[in-house]
C-alpha cells in the first residue's frame, strides 16, 4: 500500500475513534491490525502526520516511537472537508467485503468446532486457515496469494469444508477484491 493511502487511512481511523470518544487513543498494534503494515512503515507515516499538525502522538519515556495517537483539530477539519481531504490524500476506491461475509466465516468456524467427524488436530489447522483468510479481508489490500494458499490448505484437509469456504469466497464483491489483488500481485512480479 502506498504512503498516501496509509496516511489517509490513519487519519480516517483516528477520526472514527475521535467520534466514538474524543480522548481515546489508537495504539500501534491497532493500527498494524487494521492497516496490515509493518511497524517501521507505521512509524514514519505517523511522524509525518504529526509534523503536519494533523495528529498527536503519545510518546513513552523510552523505547518505541509512540504508544498511542489521536487526531488533532487540523486533522478533524481536513477529514470533514472531503474536497480538501481528497486533494491532500487522494481516495482510492476499493470494494469492501460485505459485512455478512465475516458472519459467514464465523458460522463456518462454529460448525467445524461442533463437527464430530473431524479430529481435533485437523479442526485446529482448518480453523487457523479460515481465520487467516478472514484476517486478510480485514486489511485494506488483502492478498490473493494468501487467500488462495489458505483455501487450498483447507481443501486438502477437508474437501467439504473447502467447498463451503469457496462458496463464501464466490460472493461478487469478494471476487472483485481478489481479482484486483491478483492483478496487482502479478504486476509486481
Amino acid at each position: 500500500m502506498d504512503k498516501i493511502r496509509v496516511r489517509r487511512r490513519i487519519l480516517e481511523i483516528l477520526y472514527e475513534r475521535f467520534v466514538e470518544h474524543p480522548y481515546n487513543r489508537t495504539t500501534p498494534k491497532e493500527f498494524k491490525e487494521q492497516l496490515g503494515i509493518s511497524l517501521r512503515d507505521l512509524n514514519y507515516n505517523v511522524i509525518y502526520l504529526e509534523d503536519k499538525g494533523l495528529i498527536e502522538l503519545q510518546k513513552p519515556l523510552e523505547g518505541s516511537i509512540f504508544v498511542g495517537a489521536r487526531i488533532m483539530h487540523r486533522g478533524i477539519d481536513l477529514v470533514e472537508n472531503e474536497y480538501e481531504f481528497d486533494i491532500m490524500f487522494p481516495a482510492f476506491k476499493r470494494a469492501s467485503p460485505p459485512a455478512n461475509v465475516f458472519t459467514q466465516f464465523t458460522l463456518l468456524i462454529d460448525s467445524i468446532e461442533v463437527d464430530g467427524s473431524i479430529n481435533s488436530d485437523l479442526k485446529e489447522l482448518i480453523i487457523e486457515n479460515i481465520k487467516q483468510i478472514q484476517n486478510e479481508f480485514k486489511k485494506i489490500e488483502p492478498s490473493y496469494a494468501v487467500v488462495k494458499k489458505s483455501l487450498v490448505k483447507v481443501k486438502e484437509r477437508n474437501i467439504e469444508v473447502g467447498k463451503k469456504l469457496q462458496a463464501i469466497l464466490k460472493d461478487p464483491i469478494i471476487n472483485k477484491i481478489l481479482a484486483d489483488s491478483a492483478k496487482k500481485e502479478l504486476e509486481n512480479i
